[in-house]
């Protein structure tokens, strides 16, 4: 059976890979997450500054001290105080640095990017500012369309991290989204990518594991 898993999964990928060309996204293919790794440092070769968003995925690579390493400028607020000024202003570099690091909650199969954010800093960089966007997924957030997106979103990815941020919301007891009017509600700017924003060059690099949430 494990043949047939392994096929079923990559007709998924490939398909995802050429609908997301044919919106006018890069799209990328790795099989590890070392190879991602690599392709990521390689692009941010000639980039003086990243930003990093609120991603497990990226971190999860270990390109975020690679980066250091080579002296570049980091844009990464989850050094910082959240709400302070200076975690705010960082938000805002993200915006315009050179190079922006991100994953998002859900791929299509159809080729749109669907995100939702709290802040809307990872949502505002993904679609205008930085130079370069690198959209990091693993293959556990490819989904078949829009309404799948959606549902990843409220019945995974946000009452997860609702979780991993220790916010006192109905979804971290429920473990599905209640749109909630929680004043700690995490779910508040919903993002979709369904072309290559004008001015903006994005690549989704797909990796074949299962990353983040």
């Amino acid at each position: 059976m494990d043949e047939f898993v392994e096929a079923h999964g990559k007709i998924r990928l490939d398909t995802t890979l050429e609908s997301l060309e044919k919106h006018g996204f890069g799209a990328q293919y790795f099989s590890t997450k070392q190879a991602a790794a690599d392709f990521i440092m390689t692009v941010a070769a000639d980039c003086r500054s990243v930003g990093i968003a609120g991603t497990h995925t990226v971190r999860a690579l270990g390109v975020v001290p690679k980066l250091e390493q080579a002296g570049k400028t980091l844009y990464d607020h989850w050094k910082m105080t959240v709400g302070t000024p200076e975690e705010l202003e960082c938000r805002k570099n993200q915006m315009r640095a050179d190079l922006f690091l991100t994953s998002a909650n859900a791929v299509t199969m159809t080729g749109e990017i669907v995100n939702r954010d709290g802040c809307g800093n990872r949502t505002n960089s993904m679609t205008f500012g930085p130079n370069k966007v690198l959209v990091v997924v693993g293959r556990n957030k490819v989904v078949g369309d829009l309404d799948a997106a959606i549902g990843r979103i409220e019945e995974t990815a946000a009452p997860i991290r609702a979780m991993s941020l220790n916010r006192k919301t109905p979804c971290t007891k429920t473990g599905y989204c209640m749109d909630c009017d929680s004043p700690e509600r995490i779910c508040r700017v919903t993002s979709i990518l369904h072309r290559k924003p004008m001015f903006t060059d994005i690549t989704v690099v797909i990796i074949d594991e299962d990353l983040g949430y």
